[in-house]
């Protein structure tokens, strides 16, 4: 990997390139003959990339040994605890300086939600594990050998934040989380050193096995198969675009490819230095490292990831195989997008901080572009439920790339970093990390609207996050079920036509009495006035026994339903004229679903910015009223005449495909992104990012 010095110095050499024709010249580099054997040749780097877990020239370095079930080439590692590994190879997970990083650091308010670790299993203070007597750490494995085997010892063990070790008594039965745990060479070719094996249980395809007697592969992620001898290509971009094997998430990509989905044939260099191209933006998509960020594995199980956080997936399958705004070459590019699997990492409820410290830390030290501009024309993805809520008092580098979220939370504040934060040093102030200098302008806790439940402290700070700054970030759409948007739900409100070759959804004619709801919500809601910012609680408490439109008092409405989860959400909402979107933990899905269903949204999020909020004309095909309304909803539906709703029933037919992703049923959700995102590009050349100001006026600024 050349340093940012090496590369200046290869940048000098590039200017005296007489003979290069024009600004960019290609440059694809060579690697180790032996390479493409088991990696990627990079023709940008020269260097061979390799899945998760291996490195070198030739990917035959094995960086966690002890984490393989083999001593052949090619095998990856395994390191989660839904069955037992070898001691040692949590002992070289945990000493990998990627495992645990060093340089990761929390700057938020009390103390950070998660540790500082990228593995869960590093995470587990009493992991039961063996290792071998008598062999080198070199040579040990995790072949799931015989519980009894005299040849090996047993021990509890903890990684993080330093070693430690306790013997313990061999198990004679051990279970798995949904089985038997059994010897590996007592299964099918030992499955092909992709799985474990055990009795009982059932598979990821919910195939249960209910013979004790019986013993079979329970595969690892990405592989499936009697023996876990296949690998399934959709869990690579772009099916690894017909040059490639998918494995373990990875693109094993034929000679000439690299890359994402094996997308990448050709490197650039460049005689002038960046020169972005600003009359056609483009955007350059980084190749990170298998070991920086990856495609990993939930603990020995299958990735599952709610369909609604795919967004990432989604987004980058289409700009991979889409050159009208992709470009191959770095030095034309005004954009630079970077894959990090964010979800991978965070879950729907964690915090993408470190994820993204880690890639941004990498990014510094891998290339010029990051640096030249602090990383602000770099693209993040967070579909996490509060995005990048918690990165509001970070180090400005991690603040200043551009955000890809679903959560559009932006309260009237400055930048904030916690070291500028003014402190008294005691009770709720110091652990809240001098916080206090925020609390003047915050409302006081209690009561704050009519119709409303109190509010706590907690309630208020979680409101005043900054999650956005919208002059470059972006808000996009969430990724809806199937259910919504597949023909049989799909086609009930919208016909489908080609016209040239294009597509052209119309709303199908509809009876008046087909949308005889005027008004629906279903969905969950909770004590704390977080959730929602108290909207689902005082809906709640509008239609609910004793409220103003009780449905058994004399002002009941019985064409609003106000209710829990409905299995039967896409009917209803395909029967109502207006559909409530409040938020929820953080972002919500009902605006998106209201779209595909033909039902006028109805927004009451304050100080939410919504999804292609600067792209799509909100005005056209929705209510958005505040919190100070909600006492008053019914009123304000009453007043919207059929006239006023028959056109914002024009405008969602108009408009919903941009909040929906499946280009297979028209989605045009991906196209509406980059859009916003070639803004944010026009933003930054027109200085309209906010730069860092000193301590004095920044602590002035906040309010």
């Amino acid at each position: 990997m050349l340093s940012f010095a090496a590369l200046m110095i290869v940048g000098v050499a590039m200017v005296a390139h007489a003979q290069a024709p024009g600004a960019f010249y290609e440059d694809t580099k060579t690697c180790d003959p032996g390479c493409n054997k088991y990696g990627n040749c990079n023709g940008e780097t020269g260097q061979c990339d390799c899945p998760f877990g291996l490195a070198g020239p030739t990917c035959t370095e094995k960086l966690f040994p002890a984490c393989h079930s083999s001593h052949d080439d090619g095998t990856l590692p395994h390191y989660g605890d839904w069955y037992p590994k070898n001691c040692f190879c949590y002992k070289q997970l945990a000493a990998h300086p990627y495992s645990c990083p060093s340089y990761l650091k929390y700057d938020g308010l009390g103390f950070s939600p998660q540790a500082p670790c990228f593995y869960d299993t590093l995470l587990n203070s009493n992991l039961l594990c063996y290792r071998y007597k008598g062999i080198p750490e070199n040579q040990q494995l995790s072949d799931s050998p015989e519980l009894t085997d005299p040849n090996i010892e047993w021990l509890h063990v903890r990684s993080f934040p330093t070693w430690y070790e306790t013997p313990t008594a061999a198990p004679t039965t051990l279970s798995t989380p949904d089985g038997i745990y059994r010897p590996l060479k007592e299964c099918p070719d030992k499955c092909s050193n992709r799985g474990w094996c055990q009795s009982l249980g059932g598979n990821h395809l919910m195939e249960p096995h209910h013979d004790p007697e019986e013993r079979w592969c329970k595969c690892h992620s990405f592989f499936q198969g009697k023996a876990c001898e296949i690998s399934d290509p959709i869990h690579c971009y772009r099916n690894c675009s017909g040059v490639g094997t998918c494995l373990n998430g990875w693109c094993h990509c034929k000679p000439g490819y690299w890359g994402h989905g094996c997308t990448r044939t050709k490197a650039y260099s460049s005689t002038v230095g960046w020169r972005p191209n600003h009359a056609a933006i483009k955007v350059y998509v980084y190749d990170l490292p298998s070991i920086i960020v990856h495609r990993r594995e939930f603990n020995d199980q299958w990735s599952y990831i709610d369909l609604m956080y795919n967004a990432e997936l989604e987004f980058t399958e289409q700009l991979l195989g889409d050159w009208s705004v992709r470009t191959e070459n770095p030095w034309e590019a005004a954009l630079f997008y970077v894959p990090t699997f964010t979800y991978w990492y965070t879950g729907n409820i964690g915090h993408p901080t470190y994820i993204i410290q880690h890639v941004v830390h990498h990014l510094q030290h891998l290339a010029p572009f990051f640096n030249m501009t602090g990383g602000r024309n770099h693209i993040m993805w967070a579909t996490n439920d509060r995005g990048a809520c918690k990165l509001q008092m970070s180090q400005l580098e991690l603040q200043h790339p551009i955000k890809l979220v679903h959560f559009g939370q932006a309260p009237r504040h400055a930048y904030l970093q916690k070291s500028h934060m003014k402190s008294t040093g005691v009770g709720l102030d110091m652990y809240m990390g001098g916080v206090g200098s925020l609390l003047e302008p915050l409302p006081l806790p209690g009561h704050r609207f009519q119709g409303f439940p109190e509010f706590n402290a907690p309630d208020l700070m979680e409101e005043h996050e900054i999650c956005i700054r919208p002059e470059k970030d972006v808000v996009a759409p969430n990724v809806l079920h199937n259910a919504w948007v597949e023909p049989p739900a799909y086609s009930k409100v919208w016909e489908t036509s080609f016209v040239d070759g294009e597509r052209v959804v119309t709303r199908k004619p509809e009876d008046p009495a087909q949308r005889v709801i005027t008004m629906f919500f279903g969905g969950y809601t909770k004590p704390i006035m977080a959730y929602s910012q108290g909207v689902r609680q005082a809906l709640n408490l509008l239609f609910g026994p004793s409220g103003k439109y009780d449905p058994a008092g004399p002002n009941a409405r019985h064409d609003i339903l106000v209710t829990g989860p409905l299995v039967d959400a896409v009917e209803v909402m395909q029967r109502s004229k207006f559909c409530l979107a409040p938020m929820g933990a953080g972002w919500g899905i009902r605006l998106t679903e209201a779209m595909v269903t033909g039902c006028v949204p109805v927004i009451i999020q304050d100080h939410i910015y919504q999804p292609l909020w600067d792209v799509v004309p909100f005005e056209e095909f929705s209510l958005r009223l505040s919190r100070t309304d909600v006492t008053d909803l019914v009123e304000h539906l009453d007043d919207v005449t059929p006239e006023q709703l028959a056109r914002l029933q024009a405008g969602v037919e108009k408009h919903h495909r941009a909040f929906m992703w499946d280009t297979h049923y028209g989605g045009l959700a991906y196209n509406f992104t980059v859009t916003a995102l070639k803004r944010r590009a026009i933003s930054f050349w027109s200085g309209n990012y906010r730069k860092r100001s000193n301590r004095r006026h920044h602590l002035r600024s906040v309010s």
